[in-house]
């Protein structure tokens, strides 16, 4: 009987079994680092990504297929803020949601004084959208009295902090989730420096957990446009891929 055994070096086969073992190893490893760095956001170091294929100087276009996911943003939440709390820009909220947050801190206020206060946030609101925002809301969410209007239910507005709106999801409307999801978008874009398509920005939003805004390929069309148009992405040269717009702001 011939022996298969004969003239194979064991030896040798353990050793190719460590070395590829110690190379998972290394890439798991790589792979947290990365999110670490993304979780805090800080630059992923140049060697690190090429090691992962994240380099412009790999020619990798497919680096948002990768498992692993970006870390929300590091926004300082108020302390009532619970774990599932989210927030936008306030620049970009409706006038509902704003003036809702502006009632829960004053208690009661006269609807000149909430209007003008409504207005130094939102400086392209108008004075009709706070009293039609009132006509809608009365006797659900707010209470119109002589001393003034008051929330009904403070569950159902937000908090104004450091010009952020934090609040449940419950507490946002459709404006605010589409301004949640372009926010997540841009913060995404920034762990991409090399840009990414749409159906890639699409699979990075289904990924992260802390992003509470539908999302599709057809939601993503309309954001970037109108990113665009505000400045805040671009296309990456000829190519499908968009990148955010960078400024010299920190």
């Amino acid at each position: 009987m011939r022996d298969f055994g004969v003239g194979m070096n064991w030896g040798r086969i353990d050793a190719e079994r460590e070395a590829l073992k110690s190379l998972m190893d290394l890439y798991d490893l790589a792979k947290k680092c990365q999110q670490l760095h993304e979780a805090a956001e800080m630059p992923v170091p140049e060697s690190l990504k090429r090691f992962l294929g994240m380099s412009e100087h790999t020619g990798n276009t497919n680096i948002a297929k990768e498992g692993g996911s970006v870390g929300p943003p590091a926004h300082k939440p108020p302390p009532e803020a619970a774990a599932d709390w989210i927030s936008i820009e306030v620049s970009g909220a409706s006038v509902s949601s704003v003036a809702l947050a502006i009632l829960r801190r004053a208690g009661t206020m006269r609807p000149r004084d909430l209007n003008e206060t409504v207005l130094n946030k939102l400086p392209t609101a108008t004075a009709g959208s706070v009293a039609n925002m009132g006509t809608r809301l009365q006797g659900t969410v707010i209470d119109r009295t002589e001393d003034g209007w008051k929330l009904l239910d403070t569950e159902a507005a937000g908090i104004i902090t450091n010009e952020r709106l934090w609040g449940p999801v419950s507490a946002f409307g459709t404006q605010d989730i589409a301004a949640h999801r372009r926010e997540s978008v841009l913060h995404i874009l920034k762990a991409y420096p090399t840009g990414l398509q749409i159906v890639q920005i699409v699979d990075q939003l289904r990924k992260c957990s802390w992003v509470h805004a539908p999302v599709n390929k057809d939601l993503l069309k309309a954001d970037m446009e109108v990113l665009q148009k505000q400045d805040k992405a671009r296309r990456r040269g000829n190519s499908k891929k968009w990148e955010v717009v960078k400024t010299d702001a920190p």
